[in-house]
């Protein structure tokens, strides 16, 4: 009989005057050891009458200083038939220093419409032991460290160095040689070849209709294209005073006739001469033999 009164005391929760089950808190924490600044992981479990439900007050951040609330969880865990228990789970940061008690709180029981049923203000016995930082015997600030100058490894700059001069050698090398290449392949080109067949097809152009003003035009820029690529002056951009004075000074054979084309084709672009059909044949049979006369003689050295 006596066991059996010892076991429903354990086991059967405790009941107030009016039958109603007492509210029982409990609480951990861990680490109880930290930092100023470190963080404390606090349990608190509330076991209850079954349909009530727990909520805390006084964990605020004006209420629990020096703590500082960072986080706050509630969740429902199993509880022995007719209970019910809340768990709350609190991070807190500190910043005191020494022996820091946990503070007080109170747990508040409400029914299922809402209303409080019970009040309970607990005030934890547990602690925590908060160390400082420094050393407590130091009085002065250490002081700062300039910052030091990290040695420059020569010894593995160089071949980065090294390399970087050679692949730039190589690639203007390579670029030397690409110009030469380009170039003595535009001097094997035949420009008087080159302006023949042009006005060859000037001359068809012009048989199928084109318009002698167009003619002439076309007939200035082959033979403008013809003497800069033939006699190395700049011709496709000079106005025709200018192209007079280079040949003038090389001595071109067939000066008179160049300079009598290129003065006939700028009459009928900017004077609005209007020469016919003939006369732009006549034209480009001159250009022709100009051209041609020009293959005797070699072009100016550099």
């Amino acid at each position: 009989m006596a066991t059996l009164l010892l076991l429903l005391l354990i086991f059967l929760p405790p009941f107030d005057a009016k039958g109603r089950v007492q509210p029982v808190v409990s609480v951990t924490v861990t680490p109880d050891t930290l930092l100023v600044g470190d963080r404390i992981h606090c349990t608190i479990t509330v076991q209850h009458a079954e349909g009530e439900a727990a909520t805390l007050e006084g964990v605020n951040a004006v209420a629990i200083k020096p703590f500082e609330l960072i986080s706050s969880k509630r969740h429902s865990s199993a509880a022995p038939p007719g209970q019910a228990q809340d768990i709350f789970e609190l991070q807190l940061a500190l910043f005191g220093a020494g022996r820091q008690p946990l503070p007080p709180f109170t747990v508040l029981l409400r029914n299922s419409s809402g209303g409080v049923t019970s009040r309970v203000s607990y005030k934890p016995s547990s602690s925590v032991f908060v160390r400082e930082l420094t050393d407590a015997s130091m009085r002065d600030l250490r002081p700062i460290k300039p910052p030091l100058t990290p040695p420059i490894p020569y010894l593995l700059l160089m071949p980065v160095l090294l390399g970087a001069f050679g692949v730039g050698g190589v690639v203007l090398l390579l670029l030397f040689l690409l110009k030469r290449t380009v170039r003595n392949s535009a001097e094997k080109v035949d420009s008087s070849q080159v302006a023949q067949r042009k006005l060859r097809k000037l001359g068809s152009s012009l048989s199928a209709g084109m318009p002698p003003h167009e003619c002439y035009e076309e007939l200035s820029n082959i033979m403008r294209s013809f003497l800069e690529t033939h006699y190395r002056i700049s011709a496709l951009e000079a106005v025709t005073q200018e192209i007079e004075r280079d040949l003038k000074k090389l001595g071109v054979a067939g000066f008179e006739s160049i300079m009598n084309l290129l003065k006939q084709a700028d009459l009928v672009k900017f004077a609005d001469s209007r020469p016919d059909v003939e006369e732009s044949r006549q034209s480009l049979d001159k250009a022709s033999e100009v051209i041609r006369s020009t293959r005797k003689s070699p072009p100016p050295a550099e």
